[in-house]
């Protein structure tokens, strides 16, 4: 039966492709064996998670005899079950690169070629297709390029394999390294001896519910990996020597080699995922082997799953990059850093977010593709080949594995969590490959992070606290958090409109578990109401120890502050406000004007001004001017010549009581969008100040963390600042969620924080 034409086409690109590929792959590894060791949480499973007691756990050790090197002799596998840890019997196995069982062994030590002693020494002999020096159980065998199990036919790929129990206490470490690989070539007997490798047995607490400090990566850009129009940025210091540098070709990077993109089409430029795989479009394929998938980087993306699109370098000047990785056999780390300046007893979340880029990079062990007739898949629905699988490191000690990431056309996010110890205050940080490469195992990675896992604050009264005059002030805040160490609190005071803070009161709360967070209440000592604390603002730092909490960058400071307003119940404030505005002057001079409804004897005016929207100074008073209950109109003109926006708010008091105008902002240059004191956390509604350039209208969107819209709404806006509310969010489950708003062109997003009363 004859092939098709377009199929014959598809076969001749794979060939080339493949040609190209042992053509540089063998240039550098020509008469080299090819091996690396590696492991699997099966208990675990796809998930990832750290190694805990009683996880079972796959060694794989993989051994690569390519056609440079052609055969080896005498081929044995040896290996020790190491102390926290008991080996599960009948698990002494040959497997493929994708992890299928090629041979399975008895632990008899006469029976095969397989064997264990004292359930601890374990012997493999390996070499099986010859029939004069294929392994037996006394004997170690030959290894041909061209045996099976096969990549492509002209490279033999076999792991031997065994599964062991780990036994370890929590705060223990298991060596899931060493052991050694014996072979003769030309005659001379080499051993290959594998670094030990140390796991922690760590519990597995899952990620944090709300990362919200700063990224603690201080190398490629905060672990983004940077933007700029170029498809094809430059080579990262971060990643090993092991891996080279190259850029997007129709056969680049391939095995052993990495590039940093934002866009991973080949020298065919295209910013579409659509085109056919294999992509067979000549003379030059638009993907790198014809079929990884086209996409863009993780950074900013509207839905954290999509990720961007592949960037259009022709029309954006700026894009981001991400890096991409073709991992082979070896357990070569991917990036690394020695992050600096973290806190003592402090959890931080670490984590990445990772694609599986090909879909169709799978090879069977007899040697053939997901293109070639008779291919055995990887799994159900599955040619992706070798899922990536990686690890990561802290001071040298496996802490996690991510689990094999299968292909799904979208961005993961794998992450734990670690608490730093009483005096620890850095970590080197290594990701590295943890699948024994070849057919697929090619992923991209994106937004590397170390950032620490804080609680949140929940202060009461929200906003301000409104009391009459020689009435008792009530304060107090609800501490919730994901970990139980955040004990130590203070309350701080700022009597300057909050210029300066000082400390209030400090003690240590007791956690108590309340639907699987810890939580505890401070209440601040009830005080009355007077001109002495009227004005005053005050906010709760809480830390981790007593040092921590007298440290900025290692305490925590609630996003709200409460403002203590204390008013004069005894009559309503007679004086109606009409409107209140302000237009900037050709030389920068900002003129005020606002007309009053009514007025009384006690009338009174004082103009404060701000920088920030946040901190307001008094810059005139005026007294009132309407006669008989009547209003007035009046004018300022500011005498700073004005070279930044500046906000301004009227307080309107009659005698001891008073209240405020809305701000409005004048600027001396053009307004940007922007989005700003946006009430957080929120209850029922959502608050915040939209500053725009223009009058128009505003899309405001609410989303859950995984992307879905919740709530949207079209809000008319003024020329420079317009308070928003978005009501009706008394549904929503408490938790993380983003603001997003947008304007014309131009996209805002926020993270907020839902907290039921």
């Amino acid at each position: 039966m004859k092939k098709p034409l377009h199929n014959v086409v598809r076969f001749f690109l794979r060939i080339w492709l493949l040609i190209l590929f042992f053509i540089v792959y063998n240039a550098a590894y020509s008469q080299t064996l090819d091996y690396g060791k590696t492991y699997v949480n099966k208990t675990k499973g796809a998930s990832g998670g750290t190694i805990e007691p009683g996880d079972t756990l796959q060694i794989r050790t993989t051994i690569v005899v390519n056609s440079s090197l052609g055969t080896i002799d005498s081929c044995g596998f040896y290996d020790t079950i190491p102390v926290g840890a008991k080996y599960l019997p009948g698990t002494l196995r040959i497997l493929t690169n994708e992890g299928k069982i090629w041979k399975s062994f008895t632990d008899a030590l006469t029976d095969d070629p397989g064997k264990i002693v004292s359930n601890q020494f374990i012997t493999i002999n390996m070499g099986y297709t010859s029939t004069l020096k294929t392994a037996t159980a006394s004997r170690r065998g030959q290894m041909k390029n061209t045996d099976k199990p096969t990549l492509w036919g002209s490279t033999c790929v076999m792991v031997a394999s065994y599964e062991m129990v780990v036994t370890a206490a929590y705060g223990a470490t298991v060596n899931v390294g060493g052991g050694k690989f014996t072979y003769k070539y030309s005659g001379s007997l080499k051993n290959v001896f594998f670094d030990l490798n140390n796991a922690a047995v760590f519990k597995n607490t899952g990620i944090c519910e709300n990362t919200v400090g700063g990224n603690a990566i201080g190398m490629e850009y905060g672990g983004s990996f940077g933007s700029g129009k170029p498809r094809n940025r430059g080579a990262s210091s971060a990643i090993s020597g092991t891996y080279q540098f190259r850029t997007f070709t129709t056969g680049t990077p391939n095995d052993y080699y990495y590039g940093v993109a934002n866009n991973t089409s080949t020298e065919a430029y295209t910013t579409s995922n659509a085109w056919a795989k294999p992509d067979n479009t000549t003379p030059t394929t638009h993907r790198v082997f014809g079929v990884w998938d086209i996409i863009g980087d993780h950074t900013g993306a509207a839905d954290p799953y999509a990720g961007n699109k592949a960037a259009d370098t022709v029309a954006n000047p700026n894009a981001g990059y991400m890096m991409v990785v073709n991992a082979s056999y070896k357990t070569d780390y991917a990036f690394q850093y020695t992050v600096t300046n973290l806190c003592p007893n402090t959890y931080y979340e670490i984590s990445s977010w990772l694609y599986n880029i090909c879909s169709k990079c799978g090879a069977d062990s007899l040697g053939r593709g997901p293109s070639n007739s008779g291919y055995i898949p990887t799994g159900l629905k599955d040619s992706s080949g070798v899922h990536p699988n990686l690890t990561y490191q802290l001071n040298g000690v496996d802490y996690y594995t991510t689990g094999d990431i299968s292909y799904s056309g979208k961005w993961i996010k794998k992450a734990f969590t670690y608490l730093t110890g009483p005096s620890q205050t850095s970590f080197t940080l290594t990701i590295r490959n943890n699948a024994p490469g070849g057919g697929g195992n090619d992923w991209a990675i994106d937004d590397i992070s170390v950032a620490t896992c804080t609680p949140n604050l929940d202060m009461q009264p929200t906003g301000n606290a409104k009391v009459c005059y020689g009435n008792q002030v009530d304060l107090s805040c609800v501490v919730s958090s994901y970990f139980p160490n955040y004990t130590y609190w203070q309350w701080e005071k700022s009597v300057d409109k909050g210029g300066t803070w000082a400390i209030d009161t400090t003690n240590v709360g007791v956690v108590e578990n309340v639907n699987g967070k810890y939580e505890y209440r401070i209440g601040h000592k009830p005080f009355f109401g007077d001109s002495t604390s009227n004005g005053n603002i005050y906010r709760l730092r809480i830390a981790t120890s007593p040092e921590n909490l007298s440290n900025e960058n290692c305490s925590f400071v609630a996003s709200t502050t409460i403002m203590v307003y204390v008013n004069n119940c005894s009559h309503v404030l007679q004086t109606s406000l009409l409107n209140f505005n302000g237009v900037l002057s050709s030389k920068n001079i900002g003129q005020i004007v606002w007309t009053s409804g009514t007025e009384s004897a006690q009338t009174k005016f004082t103009l404060e001004k701000s920088f920030d929207n946040i901190h307001y100074s008094p810059i005139a008073i005026v007294n009132g001017k309407g006669v008989n209950g009547s209003g007035a109109s009046y004018s300022f003109t500011d005498p700073n010549i004005l070279d930044q926006p500046a906000y301004y708010r009227l307080k309107v008091q009659d005698g001891a009581q008073f209240s405020y105008s809305k701000s409005i902002i004048l600027s001396p240059v053009g307004l940007h969008f922007d989005v700003q004191s946006v009430l957080n956390p929120f209850n029922n509604s959502i608050s915040f100040n939209a500053v725009s350039p223009l009058d128009g209208t505003i899309k405001v969107s609410v989303f859950d963390y995984n992307g879905r819209i919740l709530k949207t709404e079209d809000v008319k806006v003024i020329k420079g600042l317009t308070n928003v509310t978005i009501s009706d969010l008394n549904n929503l489950p408490n938790g993380v969620y983003a603001l997003r708003v947008e304007y014309k062109n131009l996209m805002v997003i926020k993270r907020v924080i839902k907290v039921s009363k």
